[in-house]
């Protein structure tokens, strides 16, 4: 082997010893560029369940669902459009989320259960007394124009108050000898929560609360137990606003007998960050039946779009 060629592949050696690291750095640094968290939120907002399609298929689907064709740029510019579009409000310009559910609470005073899609065929059935099967977006601005444009009702942000208290209905049964651990329960907000005079969760939002833990209820008097977390509750710009039941939700809980079904014995604060509670079933009666009612309470401070309502 020549010197030269020696050379110049100890060059090539030390290079790759050299940049090799950088490039490792570099790939790590890069990743998670793309929204996919914010794109699995779209679809779940748009069709009720996140996609395990390729990415490019998922946002090819998403933009002929909102504008009908697709639109041009790379994957990360495109889901940037859709985040825009569809997510982020400003005081002077609401997403497609928020103004759809300022149109539906004017109208119906309260938020229908479903996915977007279904919430909008079921509102255009409504007003028009027919679905269009247009690009989402055009259909939403058409159903504002035709509803509630020139009513006066400014976006504002706000801050949340921690500890204000939420009545809610529960959607759906819980068993403890049917439950399974990680199931969720539908759950649906029964008044209009405002901070002053700005609506920041319409009645009718619905939220989730999951099983977190479970015994079933045995013999000898043994008692079903469930445990129950609540994950975060979405407000009306689309904000995820942290929820429980806490001591304040808990004495109005007692204060109003609205312990969850007439077989709970009583409640446990356990008191940990997402907050637990735990409800005690009798063994004779292991079902906390659908309807429901009890109180749980927002437990962060954050800023957020609401509107501002008489």
């Amino acid at each position: 082997m020549s010197l030269k060629i020696r050379k110049i592949i100890s060059i090539f050696v030390l290079a790759v010893l050299v940049f090799t690291p950088f490039l490792k750095f570099s790939s790590v640094q890069a990743a998670g560029i793309i929204p996919l968290a914010e794109l699995g939120e779209i679809e779940k907002i748009l069709y009720g369940s996140v996609s395990e399609k390729p990415i490019l298929t998922r946002v090819d689907d998403v933009e002929k669902t909102v504008y009908k064709t697709n639109q041009s740029g790379s994957i990360l510019e495109r889901t940037d459009k859709l985040i825009d579009d569809i997510l982020v409000t400003t005081e002077k310009s609401p997403s497609l989320l928020f103004l759809y559910n300022t149109i539906e609470w004017s109208i119906k005073g309260e938020l229908a259960g479903g996915n977007l899609i279904q919430r909008l065929d079921g509102l255009e059935k409504m007003v028009k007394g027919e679905v269009n099967k247009g690009p989402i977006k055009a259909r939403i601005e058409e159903l504002y124009k035709l509803t509630i444009k020139g009513q006066e009702m400014p976006i504002k942000k706000v801050e949340t108050r921690n500890k204000q208290l939420i009545r809610v209905e529960l959607l759906d049964k819980i068993n403890s000898n049917t439950a399974r651990r990680g199931e969720k329960v539908s759950y649906k907000v029964l008044e209009d929560i405002k901070v002053k005079n700005t609506l920041i969760i319409p009645k009718g939002t619905r939220g989730q609360l999951e099983i977190t833990e479970i015994e079933e209820a045995g013999r000898m008097g043994k008692d079903g137990d469930i445990k129950i977390g609540f994950p975060q509750l979405e407000t009306i710009d689309g904000t995820d606003l942290a929820v429980a039941i806490q001591q304040e939700a808990q004495e109005k809980n007692e204060s109003q007998k609205l312990a969850i079904g007439a077989s709970v014995l009583g409640t446990a604060i356990l008191g940990l960050p997402g907050v637990v509670a735990g409800y005690f079933v009798e063994g004779k009666e292991e079902e906390i039946p659908a309807g429901s009612e009890m109180y749980i309470q927002v437990t962060e401070v954050k800023e957020l779009y609401g509107i501002v309502v008489k």
